[in-house]
């Protein structure tokens, strides 16, 4: 009597079984290692900058002053300040200055009888940015500057000053500062309305600087979210 001899295929399941899992556990790595690839290469560079900070007075004015030591160029329209201003009190006073934040009066006229305007801090050098701070009208000055409004859109495109913070883009050896009281307490929160800072605001910037007030000011690259400069400071006249 012949047995008939059958064939035993319940191994072969498994083993193709394992195999499509391992198909499938590779397509899934691959397909998450092109996404993590792809999400890393669009991620904006954070520029890296030596920036140094110091403080006096100017002709009678508070300045905070920002030095481009070295590194990448800043493009100031990237970019936000954030700054702490913890007073006498204790109280934290916070500001964000932005691209597009309001200008700032100058406390006291201080260009041919004129207020000026800034969006601060702005760069300082009038060769090669043109004047930094604006008066409302076109003034001509004794040494044959003509310095046009802040509203002159025939000067700058929509009243726009390349100094500006927002407008200018920050390279080695370029110096940005915030230069007049009523620029400096805006950068630092003091002014409730920036085009318009009164006497006792100015004051209290004064009185910050008298008693050193502690000033921690971030620069924030927007598009990176991430840090260009994170430094606290005494204020220091």
């Amino acid at each position: 009597m012949r047995r008939n001899k059958e064939k035993k295929d319940d191994a072969v399941s498994p083993v193709v079984g394992v195999m499509l899992m391992l198909v499938v556990t590779i397509i899934i790595a691959a397909v998450v290692s092109a996404f993590a690839g792809g999400v890393t290469s669009s991620q904006a560079k954070t520029p890296q900058a030596s920036i140094e900070v110091s403080t006096g007075y100017i002709s009678g004015n508070f300045d905070i002053k920002f030095e481009h030591k070295g590194g990448d160029p800043i493009l100031t329209k990237e970019c936000q300040f954030i700054t702490y201003l913890t007073l006498q009190n204790g109280t934290v006073v916070r500001h964000i200055q932005t691209p597009t934040s309001s200008l700032a009066r100058s406390d006291t006229p201080t260009l041919s009888d004129q207020y000026t305007y800034s969006r601060g801090p702005h760069l300082t050098d009038p060769q090669k940015y043109a004047y930094p701070c604006n008066p409302a009208n076109d003034v001509t000055l004794s040494n044959g500057w003509t310095v046009y409004g802040y509203t002159n859109t025939s000067a700058f495109p929509e009243g726009a000053n390349y100094a500006w913070f927002g407008q200018a883009v920050w390279l080695p050896g370029d110096i940005a500062r915030t230069y007049n009281n009523g620029y400096t307490a805006n950068f630092v929160g003091l002014v409730s309305n920036p085009m318009s800072p009164t006497s006792a605001e100015i004051a209290l910037l004064k009185e910050c600087v008298e008693r050193n007030c502690k000033l921690e000011i971030k620069m924030l690259h927007v598009p990176s979210g991430k840090y260009i400069m994170d430094r606290t400071i005494m204020l220091q006249g």
